[in-house]
């Protein structure tokens, strides 16, 4: 094997890219889309006394129901898994010069840190941050072989129980509200006045809020064991594609029904058992109600992504993801442009629909924001390589200007000087 120089290490380009990992990360930004808008439309922190005076509101409970059950959690886990996917195919290819690849890929890390960190002021659901961060300790595991990868990536999604068990012995239903006013009550807070604050079409007051909201963010991170959970998930993700998961060895029927059928029961035994995957454990079920239901969220989330697999290599498959692949090429602008969008559909600086819908309506947005972003990342592709915000990351990452336009581009451009010149 001809050994990598560092002159030779750069971005991934269109013949590198597998489609299928494309589409799952269009989908999975569909998924993403769905659970957040919750937190954009200030459906989450609306008092339930509110919600039930609004038209549909009898819907909610289905609903929210099947995004539990179906979307939230699982979509992450996929964005999640295909993080470690997507290191391990430009790992793979460098693997002769890691010195050399490790210091592009760590300052690749640092402006991600950078730009979750800036995304982090307007909206505290970043994961981007989150994500740079454990990335740091994800590619410390890069060598080991894949059984202990497979090891430690289970034993890290299990680790936030042992917080709960230590938080249960101790302090029994800590930081828990005394009651749950809306679906995210604080303990410092009343939902009321969170909706106030973004609705109120003042900056600094939504920017304020939005900041009381991160230190929140953050100190859930510790019920809920995020940190520890996403790191798992990027090594599983490693690990599978080490397998080639995605391209053959999870491209079965039965894969598919295996892991939905258990994550499916997991599912409805957790909601028989009742309890709050955002809250610490105060009893012994809690405790077995968060580890089942991690269990299943994982299980369903290969599920899908061994469903969709399946389906890309079919003949039409590939055609039929098209709109997929298109917003998983440009999935980092899709996701930060959701922000984008949210903000100025739902909060008081924009046109301040948040806290007046319920359910069924802000679902319908979601699916015309994704298909506007469908057609945004359709158009652009076809005259520009990058995406607009992938194109800045792949600059600052390897300290150069990469050409934007594409030969379609170029084409038209010749065409039109042609035109131009008689």
């Amino acid at each position: 094997m001809k050994k990598t120089t560092p002159s030779t290490i750069g971005p991934t380009t269109g013949k590198m890219r597998l489609g299928v990992i494309d589409a799952l990360r269009g989908f999975a930004i569909l998924g993403i889309l769905f659970a957040n808008i919750l937190s954009w439309s200030l459906f989450k922190f609306t008092p339930f006394s509110t919600l039930e005076q609004l038209p549909y509101h009898e819907l909610n409970d289905t609903l929210y129901s099947l995004l539990s059950f179906f979307i939230d959690t699982k979509f992450y886990s996929i964005f999640s898994i295909l993080f470690g996917v997507g290191f391990f195919l430009q790992y793979d290819r460098q693997r002769d010069n890691q010195e050399a690849f490790l210091k592009v890929y760590k300052r690749r890390l640092r402006f991600l840190i950078l730009f979750g960190f800036i995304h982090m002021l307007f909206w505290s659901g970043d994961i981007l941050m989150l994500y740079g961060m454990m990335a740091f300790v994800f590619i410390q595991f890069r060598n080991l072989p894949s059984n202990k990868i497979l090891a430690w990536s289970i034993g890290l999604m299990a680790a936030p129980l042992l917080i709960d068990v230590i938080v249960m012995m101790i302090a029994p239903g800590w930081m828990t509200p005394e009651q749950s006013l809306a679906k995210k009550t604080y303990i410092d807070q009343d939902p009321a006045s969170v909706v106030a604050a973004f609705e109120s079409g003042n900056v600094l007051v939504a920017l304020k809020q939005n900041l009381h909201n991160v230190m929140w963010r953050w100190f859930d991170f510790l019920p809920s064991g995020r940190p520890f959970k996403v790191l798992g998930l990027f090594l599983l993700g490693f690990y599978l594609q080490s397998k080639n998961f995605f391209t053959e060895t999870g491209r079965s029927w039965k894969v598919v029904i295996g892991f939905f059928t258990v994550g499916a029961i997991s599912h409805f035994i957790g909601y028989q058992i009742g309890g709050s995957m955002a809250l610490f454990a105060s009893t012994p079920s809690d405790l077995f109600f968060k580890a089942i239901m991690v269990f299943g969220q994982i299980c369903l989330a290969l599920s899908y992504a061994s469903l969709l697999s399946i389906i890309y290599y079919t003949k039409w498959g590939e055609t039929i993801f098209f709109p997929l692949t298109a917003v998983g090429k440009m999935s980092f602008t899709n996701y930060l442009s959701h922000t984008f969008i949210g903000i100025v559909i739902f909060y008081g600086v924009g046109f301040g629909l948040g806290g007046q819908l319920n359910l069924a309506p802000i679902f319908i947005l979601a699916v015309f924001i994704y298909a506007f972003q469908v057609g945004y990342s359709y158009y652009w592709l076809k005259y520009f390589k990058f995406g607009p915000l992938e194109w800045g990351w792949k600059c600052l990452t390897y300290k150069k200007r990469f050409p934007i336009r594409n030969s379609t581009y170029e084409k038209i451009k010749a065409q039109k000087a042609k035109q131009a010149l008689g």
